[in-house]
């Protein structure tokens, strides 16, 4: 008579720093992330007086909806736009206009979709995502739980910092940043000029509703945009630029 023999068998699950299991689960949710940027303002004649009572930094909540064919960065609604300070009798009101910026990016495609407001004015930029040369440098830090490692690269003068997670294998992140084998968690643009840290995660499946391209603006290429802005921003005696926000100072005494 045989006899039946139990063999014991032990399952191994590969956990990510998150508790998360690295597949499906993974590659479709929410991330939160905090933009910072420093202000630089200055002011001249008469209004100088003012310059220190001016905030030295701006800061954003913003918003990724992901999934493994496309992402969407937004601003979150209902966010404060104005800011009031006093200083012996005068008022120092700074306006700071929500621009309600948004970026689709198709990840199937390898296309990117940007609506930008710039001076009341809405526009619609499609380029080709194409090769982003990021290099590797081998930090490593973790975030949120997650393992990340850091890559750098140079654009239009700027040098960019990024860290990245292969423990959400999705190609993209906040704003422009992406092409990288993972979900970007945390960007330094100038060594603290601007930026860009996650919050949290949520791997909650998103409403196929939420990932719309962008349509409404006038379409021009990244050139002409940066062009337009670089333009208007000569006018009024600024420094040109395609990123941040809008920033207007009224004083009254």
């Amino acid at each position: 008579m045989k006899t039946l023999r139990l063999v014991p068998v032990l399952l191994v699950v590969w956990i990510t720093g998150n508790g998360q299991v690295p597949g499906e689960t993974t590659t479709s949710g929410t991330i939160r992330y905090e933009e910072k940027m420093k202000l630089e303002i200055k002011l001249e004649g008469e209004s100088a007086a003012y310059s220190e009572m001016l905030p030295r930094e701006r800061t954003e909540s913003k918003i990724l909806y992901f999934s493994p064919e496309s992402s969407l960065y937004e601003s979150v609604a209902d966010q404060a736009n104005n800011e009031m300070v006093e200083q012996e009798g005068a008022n120092v009101v700074v306006q700071v206009y929500q621009d309600n910026n948004k970026v689709f990016r198709d990840l199937k495609e390898n296309r990117r979709y940007e609506q930008r407001d710039f001076m009341t004015r809405q526009f619609l930029i499609e380029s080709d995502q194409g090769a982003t040369d990021w290099k590797l440098t081998g930090n490593q830090q973790t975030l949120l739980g997650f393992p990340c490692q850091e890559a750098v690269r140079e654009e239009d003068g700027r040098k960019i910092r990024a860290w990245f997670t292969p423990a959400i294998p999705v190609s993209t992140g906040p704003g422009n940043q992406g092409n990288l084998p993972g979900m970007i968690l945390a960007v330094d643009v100038n060594d603290g000029q601007r930026t860009i840290t996650a919050t949290s995660v949520d791997f909650a499946p998103v409403d196929a509703k939420k990932m719309v391209k962008p349509k409404e603006g006038k379409k021009v290429t990244a050139e002409q945009y940066r062009k337009i802005v670089d333009e208007k921003m000569k006018e009024m005696g600024a420094e040109g630029g395609s990123g941040g926000g809008q920033v207007m100072i009224r004083i009254s005494r």
